[in-house]
């Protein structure tokens, strides 16, 4: 091609670019200005028309909804006053008993009414409904309808005021009885409420800032906002707006850049009167015309844009065809390398038309597929993952299939879990497009989950079993020391060395309770006896626990009890438990000498707050928001000085809150002391109650949070554990009157030699069995008044064995346990056990529990 022709065809393109250029801007700016122009004439006034119109037809049924209800009740009266009955009840010796009879007739067969009247000639009431005895031959507010009603023929409905019974907004609608002579006898009237009128507009949907009321002959309006009834008197325009309605009694007008329309409410002289700011009531107009200012203003923009485009058209159609190849490439690499099975099935053929490697490896692994088959000639039916007619109900019903950890097992048997999803894909047009087919593999996550739910099972089972094993060796310990201080000389250094052995096995019996209630805090089921508890009396009972240390210390101690609501609906148990959690870590982080001070004081009412504060170690600041945490101590150098296992805070924590309460700790830094407080929501204090049984007759078996009690030790100071002491502390009244023979059972052999020496010591007959079978063995041969059995026996658990012996013999037993839980306890009340003790064994309290036992018996 010579120069000339390459120049000349330049040129000839131009040429084309242009002339398409100016035919597209005259095709679109032409129409563009024409539409703007009719819109700012023609459609404003007739849209602008149509929207008053429709207001008006608005109001026009708004004020007739209102008069048919006043007519109805007008139509009631006209019909009443017209009756000879009336006539002559009204003309007759004694009106107002005949009055008030005839009224409680006609008044209950309307339901629409809110109240009737009869009045005499002078407006005095005769009789009324609901009954007003104290207005009985007294003007019933004739002055809002008397006047009117005696110059017209017609029924009057009278401007709203407030109805004498209860003062709420009413309106009376009267009329005047005649006698033959067309004289007038009396008023029969009824009232209607206005917030009955208000009910029935409140339930009309207005549209945004249009604002409906109605107003009487004096221009009050009824309603106030949301069509409850006015208590003032009118609105400040009421006036004015009253001015317009009657000049022009229906239509529009404008006033305060508001638009009103209007309507009389016929034969009251009311008026509906609907308001809307003049802006809101055209926005719908000016929403079109903006709406078609930037639609022509888009279109000129956008035609200048096509225009100066077209000549660049087929090269931005090169480039987009170009990136969506890349996109489709990406996507592809993209679904090829996903470690989900992703499949699209064609809706009609029901075949794969898209897979990736992901999908082809599960359809032959567990999806029944041939190994050599091609996964895109093959239909849905053909891979067994998804339920047969998943496919169709998805297609059909259009609701996503959704299967979360659906087993299926492969060639070899193996169970797979898989997250299956069935989606039905559709166009902008919604038209299907296929299914989308979704398959993840969690056969290892499932796997993983089973092992941890395992581990965390034989986790609570170990620490129950260590519990128990590790309480079974403390029981015959405590005997030993119990043994000893009664049988050794008096020593003091003896006394000591026993007084170190009772304190460390009771630190390891606390130890282990620690243990055991993170393990039920962690799972949710620490368990609450609620009763009505005194806070002050619990703190008292928590210092006590640690007045030897206190003393040993030579702390000083300061109550400010000065709360007067000092009682919680709560577990006294657990309380004692937190507020001695306190007590003894001020106790250990506090210095010899220094001070401990425990105050409650009622913030407000129903609240009780607790400080218990100290001049300790204090807390760093960079600590103190992990010292609720379980086995936090704030640092390892206080773990090595203090000792503990840091789990006593976390523990008050969990029981603080089980309360419904809150616990904070607040601390000045190191060496400067730290003060815990907890906030406790108070009840009444008990009413006082004489002590009762329980419905069994028996001594109530203690709740396994009894341990508290049980591992702080039996009270000292006597000549031995049991024994009367000097001053007479721990003397007991008697109860048996000859020894008793008691049966103990323990397979712990350790721990059935200290029972016995130390039972045998109170006075008791002792017999020992190691199992289940030796006891019942000896309980055939021998007659025992009480059984002492440990729960966790070979063979047979002491369960069995007090059913056996409690049914066959009657025999009352204690049960021994190193397991302390609600659920422990209620399983050994329901097998016949009259009491439940936990080891290490308080041998105070388990002869307590004999006496009581037996001196039932």
């Amino acid at each position: 091609m010579q120069l000339p022709d390459i120049l000349r065809r330049r040129r000839r393109d131009r040429l084309e670019r242009f002339n398409i250029g100016l035919l597209i801007l005259l095709a679109g700016w032409v129409p563009s200005i024409l539409t703007l122009v009719v819109s700012y004439t023609i459609l404003t006034r007739t849209l602008e028309s149509k929207i008053l119109r429709d207001r008006q037809t608005f109001v026009q049924l708004i004020a007739h909804l209102i008069g048919d209800d006043l007519s109805r009740t007008s139509g009631v009266i006209e019909y009443y006053q017209t009756l000879p009955d009336v006539v002559a009840m009204l003309t007759g010796p004694d009106p107002q008993p005949v009055a008030q009879r005839w009224l409680s007739t006609a008044f209950y067969s309307q339901p629409r009414i809110d109240g009737m009247f009869v009045t005499d000639s002078d407006g005095r009431l005769l009789a009324s409904l609901p009954i007003i005895s104290e207005m009985a031959g007294k003007d019933f507010a004739s002055q809002y309808w008397r006047h009117s009603a005696e110059h017209t023929h017609d029924i009057f409905v009278s401007p709203v005021h407030r109805r004498l019974l209860d003062q709420r907004l009413a309106t009376d609608i009267a009329g005047a009885v005649r006698d033959s002579s067309h004289k007038i006898v009396g008023y029969i009237g009824a009232t209607v409420l206005v917030e009955r009128i208000g009910r029935r507009l409140s339930t009309i949907q207005f549209s945004d800032q249009l604002l409906c009321e109605v107003f009487d002959q004096n221009g009050v309006a009824l309603f106030d906002r949301d069509f409850h009834p006015n208590v003032n008197a009118t609105l400040p325009q009421a006036g004015r707006l009253m001015s317009e309605v009657r000049k022009r009694q229906t239509g529009h007008f404008e006033l305060l850049d508001n638009v009103y329309s209007y309507s009389p409410i016929e034969s009251t002289g009311w008026a509906v009167v609907i308001e809307q700011p003049k802006a809101v009531a055209y926005e719908p107009v000016h929403d079109l015309l903006n709406k078609m200012k930037i639609l022509v203003g888009w279109l000129v923009v956008a035609t200048a844009l096509g225009a100066w485009g077209a000549s660049r058209l087929y090269r931005r159609h090169t480039e987009a065809t170009r990136r969506v190849q890349r996109e489709v490439i990406f996507n592809e690499n993209i679904l090829a390398n996903m470690p989900i099975g992703i499949a699209f099935v064609d809706p009609a053929s029901r075949r794969f038309v898209q897979a990736n490697d992901a999908f082809r490896e599960m359809a032959k692994r567990f999806g029944n597929f041939p190994a050599a088959g091609d996964i895109m000639k093959a239909v849905y039916d053909e891979v067994k993952i998804a339920p047969a007619d998943a496919v169709a109900n998805v297609l059909n019903l259009g609701s996503p299939l959704h299967l979360a950890e659906h087993p299926i097992k492969d060639k070899g048997g193996m169970t797979h879990f898989v997250d299956i999803h069935l989606l039905r894909l559709e166009d902008p047009n919604k038209r299907v497009q296929g299914v989308l087919y979704l398959v993840d593999d969690k056969t290892r996550d499932v796997a993983l989950r089973q092992e941890l739910i395992g581990a965390n099972a034989a986790k609570d089972q170990f620490l129950a079993q260590l519990s128990h094993a590790l309480r079974d060796p403390l029981t015959p310990v405590i005997a030993m020391v119990s043994e000893l201080e009664a049988t050794m000389p008096e020593s003091e250094k003896v006394r000591q060395a026993l007084e170190v052995i009772r304190r460390n096995v009771e630190l390891e019996a606390r130890l282990i309770d620690d243990l055991l209630d993170v393990t039920r805090i962690a799972k949710g089921k620490l368990q609450l006896t609620i009763e009505n508890v005194s806070i002050h009396e619990v703190l008292h009972r928590a210092h006590e626990i640690c007045a030897e240390e206190i003393q040993a210390k030579n702390l000083e101690t300061e109550f400010r009890l000065h709360a007067t609501e000092e009682h919680v609906l709560g577990d006294p148990a657990r309380l004692q438990q937190v507020f001695w959690n306190l007590v003894k870590n001020s106790v250990k982080f506090t210095p010899e000498g220094g001070r401990i001070a425990i105050a409650t004081t009622n913030p407000m009412p129903q609240k009780i707050e607790i400080r218990i504060s100290d001049t300790g170690i204090g807390i760093d600041p960079e600590k103190i928001d992990k010292i609720f945490n379980a086995f936090e101590q704030g640092q390892s150098s206080i773990t090595r000085r203090f000792g503990g296992l840091g789990l006593g805070l976390a523990i008050s924590k969990a029981m603080v809150d089980a309360h419904g309460g809150r616990i904070g700790v607040e601390s000045n830094g190191k060496d400067k002391g730290a003060t815990f407080s907890i906030s406790l929501q108070t009840v009444p204090a008990p009413a006082a109650v004489e002590p009762s049984k329980n419905k069994t007759g028996r001594a109530p078996i203690r709740p396994a949070q009894d341990r508290l009690l049980a591992t702080a030790g039996p009270v000292h100071g006597g000549d031995g554990p049991g024994e009367p002491s000097q001053d007479g502390e721990n003397q007991r009244e008697p109860v048996l009157s000859e020894p008793r023979r008691l049966l103990v059972v323990d397979d712990h052999q350790d721990t059935c030699l200290g029972m016995k020496m130390l039972l045998e010591r109170r006075g008791y007959e002792i017999t020992l069995a190691h199992t289940a079978e030796q006891a019942v063995a000896k309980a055939n041969d021998e007659h025992f008044d009480l059984l002492i059995s440990d729960i966790g026996l070979p063979g047979r658990s002491g369960y069995d064995l007090m059913r056996e012996l409690h049914g066959s013999k009657g025999l009352p037993g204690i049960a021994l346990s190193g397991y302390g839980t609600e659920h422990d306890v209620n399983k050994a009340r329901a097998a016949g056990f009259s009491e439940h003790l936990t080891k290490p064994i308080n041998f105070d309290r388990l002869d307590e529990a004999i006496r009581t036992i037996l001196g039932k018996s």
